[in-house]
């Protein structure tokens, strides 16, 4: 509506006088349409809208994380931001599961956890959510901050296919330290004792401070050196203990810094496990039946203890198996229930499942497929759906893309990608545990 020039500007009873503009509905249409995308601008401080969008039928995980071309520069950013990020010392540990209604949706194990338990039918999708956790973990920090470790519960050796091969798909990314297949009773009792011993380790190095504790501090004794370093100016005496009035040997910068230099850095260490129900009950003929009982002793001490020192357990379990009323069970904080796959044109591919954080709230995901060979041209053909009106301000749906049997996985090229990127910052692996 426009004022009318002779009209008596100003309130007028209730209102203002104007004239309306003569438009027909047509052209009131368009402008309603061409206004839909657009959302107010909110004061700072409020929340922004949250527009909700249906979930995908299946996802990508290099989609979801933004690495649709993984390359090791893009990685390397990605790690000089957890580097910086003073909420993540000792390294970041979030983890992106899939696509969610309002975007991706991710677990924080370091603020959120310390632990995440997956559970669901057999073939909703455990194992390959497991492996998009094992992705996204590695995209998030450097190998020299963050260790993980797998265990395949159930005997894979001899399985053929990608289904059937667990883990065992996840050893070529760098920060993967350790692989166990429950099919060896020497080396399930020699990882037990390893891990066992590297619990114990940490616990002396901490004392009595948790993890974030002993980086801060850390972090705060190296900003201290430096600064007296940098005051001591050329001329100082190199010796390394200083002579004061008082009784009180203090150490010099260069010696505080060849001591803190001594102690090693603490990593993050994530544990994974798939098929936690073969290792808390293993069958009569597995092989590795009687070392299961040191490997859950061991994963217990880790849901005990591990939020103290860094140390954090994702397992897989099935829907009311035996291993639900186990310790690594009964203390995750994090909990994902994956649906039963069904069959139809529209069903959801394995994966679809959702989030439930320690406040209860619960998050609605499609899961991102990681081992999945999709063609690099796929995503640049022109697609054609119908859009309704009314859903004209939401964001667009995500293309569906064909699937081909040719071609790398997205963790294959991840993998290298990480690799090259981990070189370029030479960073150093962390120890194995067997």
């Amino acid at each position: 509506a426009t004022a009318h020039e002779g009209a008596v500007r100003g309130p007028v009873g209730h209102g203002t006088v104007a004239t309306v503009d003569a438009v027909s509905p047509a052209w009131a249409e368009r402008f309603a349409r061409a206004l839909a995308p657009l959302r107010t601008d909110r004061a700072a401080g409020e929340g922004q809208v949250r527009v909700s969008v249906p979930l995908p039928q299946s996802a990508r995980l290099l989609d979801e994380l933004g690495l649709a071309r993984a390359t090791p520069a893009s990685l390397m950013a990605r790690w000089a931001d957890a580097a910086d990020d003073t909420r993540a010392l000792g390294g970041r540990v979030a983890a992106v599961l899939g696509a969610g209604p309002h975007g991706p949706v991710g677990v924080d194990l370091g603020a959120e956890g310390p632990h995440l338990l997956v559970e669901g039918p057999p073939a909703a999708g455990r194992t390959e959510l497991l492996r998009a956790v094992v992705a996204s973990l590695a995209a998030a920090e450097r190998p020299d901050r963050l260790g993980i470790v797998l265990i395949d519960g159930r005997d894979t050796a001899g399985a053929g296919g990608a289904h059937g091969e667990g883990l065992g798909v996840c050893t070529d990314v760098p920060h993967v330290t350790t692989h166990l297949t429950a099919n060896d009773p020497v080396r399930m009792r020699e990882f037990a004792q390893s891990l066992s011993a590297e619990l114990k380790r940490r616990a002396e190095l901490l004392g009595r401070s948790d993890f974030t504790e002993w980086h801060t501090g850390r972090a705060l004794t190296g900003r201290m050196v430096a600064q007296r370093a940098a005051g001591a100016g050329a001329g100082a005496d190199d010796s390394d203990l200083e002579s004061p009035p008082s009784a009180t040997i203090r150490l010099r910068p260069g010696a505080a810094r060849r001591q803190a230099e001594a102690v090693p850095p603490l990593p993050r260490l994530v544990v994974v496990v798939d098929d936690l129900d073969a290792l808390v009950h293993p069958s009569l003929g597995s092989p590795g039946r009687p070392a299961a009982g040191s490997v859950i002793r061991a994963l217990e001490a880790v849901a005990r203890d591990g939020e103290r020192l860094g140390v954090h357990l994702v397992a897989a379990t099935g829907l009311g198996g035996r291993a639900a009323e186990s310790e690594p069970a009964r203390l995750a904080t994090l909990r994902v229930t994956l649906d039963a796959v069904t069959t139809g044109p529209d069903a959801p591919a394995p994966g679809r499942g959702r989030l439930v954080r320690a406040d209860g709230r619960a998050v609605p995901f499609q899961g991102g497929r990681v081992t999945g060979r999709i063609p690099r041209t796929a995503t640049l053909r022109p697609t054609v759906v119908p859009l309704e009106w009314h859903r004209m301000g939401d964001p667009p749906a995500r293309r569906p893309v064909r699937e081909l049997g040719n071609g790398p996985t997205d963790l294959a090229l991840l993998a290298s990608a990480l690799e090259r990127a981990a070189r370029e910052v030479s960073a150093t692996e962390v120890p194995s545990l067997l």
